[in-house]
Order: C-alpha cells, then structure tokens, then sequence
C-alpha cells in the first residue's frame, strides 16, 4: 500500500511539473512570435475558438434544449449585450429543460 502511494505521489508531481514546463514554454515562446499580420490575426482568434471547442460539446449533449438555449442566449447578447443576463437565461433555460 505504502509503495502504491508513493508511485501516486511521483505521477502527481511529474504530470504537474509537465503542465508547467508547458505554460513556461508558451510565455517564453510567446515573446519571439511576431506580433503582426497573419499571425496577429490568428492569435486575436485563439481564445474565442478554444472556448467555442469547450462549449460545444456540452451545447450538443442537452439535445435540442441546448440549441434553444444558445440561440436564445445569442439574442440576448446581441439585444443587450449584458453577459450576465445571458448566463441567467441560459441557466433558466436548461433548467426548466431539464426539470420539465
């Protein structure tokens, strides 16, 4: 038992100093890019993109309340443009999905 927990314990630290050495690696590459033209363009789009990646599958896995609910989300932001007010219908709306 005692040997399974250091072997846990050794997992852990090399997965979290892999994930790390990661993140350093992105924040130094990041000062030698070019920060112009294409690829600026293609750095501006990155984070809607990998949140849109997150967002999808579980929009497709409520079925066709998750549809509803991201289209009427999409209106409220483009009506009101207030993030919160588009969370709460959100929320509502694959609640009562849900419960109902």
């Amino acid at each position: 038992m005692y040997n399974n927990e250091i072997n846990a314990l050794i997992i852990i630290f090399l997965v979290a100093l892999g994930t790390y050495g990661l993140r350093l690696s992105g924040l130094l590459l990041s000062s030698k890019i070019a920060n112009e033209g294409k690829i600026r363009i293609f750095l501006d789009y990155l984070p809607p993109t990998l949140l849109l990646s997150f967002v999808t599958p579980a929009i497709l896995k409520e079925g066709i309340s998750g549809i509803i609910a991201m289209f009427l989300i999409a209106l409220c932001m483009y009506k009101t443009k207030n993030i919160f007010a588009s969370m709460i219908i959100g929320i509502v709306t694959i609640a009562i999905s849900r419960n109902f």
